[in-house]
């Protein structure tokens, strides 16, 4: 009985053979390039929520890579029960890693157990299948479509579904987000292909789309690889960044909202007085989960309040914080490039580059021989604010 959902890592057999006839499966040519990200999360990942959710997925993603290939090439029973259970459980864990990076009480679900039973179903169906002949296959394929397509959903919601990623992170954990789900589909898909192949033609085209399978299986790798990259590295939690408190379970973000009536400047006050005051800005692994504790406020409000006043989104405007004092470092300051761009909560060159060039339209060093102006405020808030009162005059 082939067991569907591996085609994640592997659908067959297959192996490259280089001409000293040594052979290689390719299940474990994946497991080497899945070793390599999770060696390079480990030493150089990321800290936090995001990075342990990330070395979870590819640790589980990994054993399945090899129990499968320990299955084609040793046809062991307890290879051939191992790999059907471990793909069942690789959708769950890949929903239960990326959807736990919401604020921490999103995160807490009274139904985490439900992903349980999908599991429990296959397990049952695989060990009864001589007597019931439960559909294992189409049960897994099922799993890693609906899985997949619950994933990608989750790349495209707002920030406050990321609100525990780094507030810089969040455009690179949506990418590895919606690859994995793609990853999963591609994984249903082919399942469902290779079904029909045998039903029509015992198989003929199988070998093709084993092959077509791995080179997609092998790009989507080099995307995960690639967007794993962007990931800040991590960093020593400042020592002098005051607990944050706990915010008011009685609500929801939802009720909250309600509640607030739309009084967005409010909250970009209270946004602002935390910037300005404490210089939060400065800490790196600021995440919006950590900036809403703070001002005991939800995340949700805290994102669409800068998104309807600002129209970007809460990185972006942290950003521009960073951006202002180091604009004040530049001109007041011999201070290196460098030690600026640390000093302001940026941690790589290219990214403050990118923001210092996109607010200011030139780069750092060229910055440093033009005047400043006095007359602006410093942030983009009371910048806003500013506007606002003389656009009312």
């Amino acid at each position: 009985m082939r067991s569907a959902g591996q085609t994640f890592v592997t659908i067959a057999s297959c192996k490259i053979v280089p001409r000293t006839m040594f052979e290689i499966p390719l299940p474990f040519v994946v497991a080497l390039l899945l070793a390599i990200l999770l060696v390079r999360l480990i030493m150089r990942g990321p800290a936090g929520r995001v990075g342990r959710s990330m070395r979870v997925f590819v640790a589980a993603s990994l054993a399945l890579v090899i129990i499968v290939g320990l299955r084609w090439q040793f046809d062991v029973l307890v290879f051939r029960f191992l790999r059907p259970l471990f793909a069942a459980m690789l959708p769950p864990i890949a929903w239960t890693c990326f959807a736990a990076l919401g604020t921490q009480e999103t995160a807490r679900s009274r139904f985490g157990w439900l992903h349980v039973i999908p599991v429990l179903v296959i397990l049952i169906g695989y060990l009864t299948w001589k007597t019931w002949h439960l559909p294992v296959d189409f049960l897994i394929s099922i799993q890693f479509a609906g899985y997949g397509i619950g994933l990608i959903i989750l790349a495209s919601r707002g920030e406050e579904r990321f609100a525990q990623a780094r507030l810089g992170d969040v455009g690179s954990v949506r990418g590895i987000i919606a690859v994995v789900g793609g990853a999963l589909i591609l994984s249903a898909v082919v399942d469902g292909l290779i079904a029909l192949d045998f039903s029509i033609t015992q198989g003929a085209y199988a070998a093709a789309i084993v092959s077509y399978a791995h080179m997609i299986i092998l790009v989507l790798l080099a995307m995960l690889m690639m967007w794993s990259e962007r990931l800040s590295p991590a960093t020593a939690i400042s020592g002098d960044l005051v607990a944050e408190p706990a915010l008011a379970t009685g609500k929801n973000d939802l009720e909250a909202d309600n509640d607030i009536g739309g009084d967005d400047d409010a909250t970009l006050s209270a946004i602002d007085g935390v910037m300005t005051a404490q210089h939060l800005y400065r800490d790196p692994d600021l995440t919006l989960d950590r900036l809403a504790r703070r001002l005991v406020i939800p995340a949700r409000q805290i994102s669409g309040a800068i998104n309807r006043r600002f129209g970007r989104n809460v990185s972006q405007v942290v950003n521009e914080y960073r951006i202002a004092e180091a604009q004040i470092l530049l001109h007041n300051t011999e201070k290196p490039v460098t030690d600026i761009m640390f000093d302001c909560g940026f941690q790589t060159k290219s990214n403050f580059n990118r923001e210092f060039g996109r607010i200011t339209g030139m780069s750092p060093r060229a910055y440093r021989t033009v005047d400043p102006d006095p007359s602006q405020p410093f942030g983009p808030i009371k910048k806003l604010f500013l506007a606002d009162a003389e656009s009312r005059e």
